[in-house]
């Protein structure tokens, strides 16, 4: 199976310097043109099911992607969209709408995640463990089923620990990848192997604005900051580069 991860569209909420992890936003006018760009790219390797967060932001983009092969095609197909809330963003907790800086001025907490991101719960929210869990549940469930393709609409947080896992990336390294809304990254998939072909290809992105340049959503983007200063932005970027793409059997 060749499973498609897209990273939604630009949202509302995605502002520069907040925090957005399960608060509802729409898609902005550059969210929509990313997740058509996206829709155009997967068009003639359709029609696929695609499967999406329940967060309005993934679920518009993803009835975006399914809405270019239209009902026919839905209904001979299975280029339906399904929500699944295990591939929402991560529950930010007390921190949800709050600024960057407000997260990173909590040092303690903010070291605690560039130190041990998977096992660090953020108050009255979750840990990246507890989203890896159901992020993998979701995966194995998916890649169980009898699709030549699929598509994933999901966030940042749930993509980059999907392809963390599948590439064997170590804990402390958790924030050497990220993705761009409008990214797609493909894994293939079968019952004896896994492999992890592209990482946040943007190329269908062209001429389209930037919405990467300030930090924006998730807890991801906060502790970038954090944890490339604690582990070596030079080395960070030397483990991102080595792991672009591999190959890891199936967990």
């Amino acid at each position: 199976m060749k499973l498609y991860l897209v990273r939604h569209g630009l949202s509302a909420g995605n502002l520069p310097g907040r925090m957005t992890g399960w608060s509802d936003h729409p898609l902005t006018s550059l969210g929509i043109a990313q997740a058509q760009r996206v829709a155009t790219r997967l068009a003639l390797l359709g029609p696929m099911p695609v499967v999406a967060s329940d967060l309005p932001r993934a679920l518009e983009t993803a009835r975006l992607i399914a809405a270019q092969w239209g009902p026919a095609a839905t209904a001979t197909s299975g280029a339906a969209v399904t929500a699944d809330r295990r591939l929402r963003e991560i529950d930010l907790g007390d921190y949800e709408g709050k600024s960057w800086d407000e997260f990173v001025a909590d040092t303690d907490l903010a070291d605690a995640f560039a130190r041990e991101p998977l096992l660090t719960a953020l108050p009255g929210g979750e840990s990246l463990a507890a989203v890896r869990e159901r992020v993998l549940a979701a995966f194995h469930e998916i890649a169980a089923q009898e699709h030549e393709a699929v598509c994933l609409v999901s966030h940042d947080g749930p993509i980059r620990t999907l392809l963390n896992h599948l590439l064997g990336v170590p804990a402390e390294r958790h924030w050497v990848i990220s993705t761009t809304h409008g990214g797609i990254s493909l894994v293939e998939t079968s019952p004896e192997w896994t492999n992890v072909r592209f990482v946040n290809d943007t190329s269908h992105l062209a001429g389209l604005p930037s919405s990467d340049d300030s930090p924006v959503a998730g807890v991801a983007a906060a502790t970038e900051a954090v944890a490339a200063k604690a582990a070596g932005a030079g080395d960070a970027a030397a483990v991102a580069n080595q792991t672009a793409t591999g190959a890891h059997p199936k967990a």
